[in-house]
């Protein structure tokens, strides 16, 4: 006969998109989102218009640059 008051042992591993974000330390989070954006903002200075290279190149690096600023944010906020 079962005790009424046991309890199922439960897994300990994270399975929720939450749960997973809650593993991130702040410190992750700022040298992550740093590294984006500086990925970001060489790209953008890569693509100015004094830059050597094609037009499509720098049409390239610029939108690279700012889906890396977009990652940073992002990084930041999950």
């Amino acid at each position: 006969m079962r005790n009424e008051r046991e309890t199922v042992p439960t897994s300990t591993a994270p399975t929720t998109r939450e749960s997973l974000s809650e593993k991130s330390c702040l410190t992750c989070k700022v040298i992550g989102s740093t590294a984006f954006a500086a990925t970001g903002l060489y790209a953008l200075h890569a693509s100015r218009a004094s830059a050597p290279g094609s037009v499509n190149g720098k049409r390239i690096m610029g939108g690279l640059g700012i889906c890396f600023l977009i990652g940073s944010v992002m990084r930041w906020h999950m």
